[in-house]
């Protein structure tokens, strides 16, 4: 759930470039906006989470090194959740 505040933004990105000129202006600038609502609104629900507990999200071994490996991955405690809730309203 955690990886739709990154993926809502691109989704309607990728929409408005592929088809932004068969939808029109307005329903590109509708999406646009959703995107970011979106994003916004799943912001905020992991901040909620993140106040009861910081949690982390792990999205896949970016670099396995014999007992090591390098991850990536989101991590939310309550600075980085309110922060990205924030840059999101923006």
């Amino acid at each position: 759930m955690e990886i739709l505040i990154l993926l809502s933004p691109l989704i309607a990105f990728l929409v408005i470039g592929l088809f932004g000129s068969r939808l029109g202006d307005m329903a590109s600038a509708i999406l646009c906006v959703l995107g970011g609502l979106f994003s916004f609104l799943f912001s905020l629900w992991a901040t909620s989470k993140a106040l009861q507990e910081p949690f982390s999200v792990k999205l896949y071994d970016f670099l396995p090194l014999g007992n090591y490996t390098l991850s990536l991955g989101l991590y939310f405690d309550p600075l980085s959740s309110i922060t990205t809730s924030v840059v999101t309203l923006v």
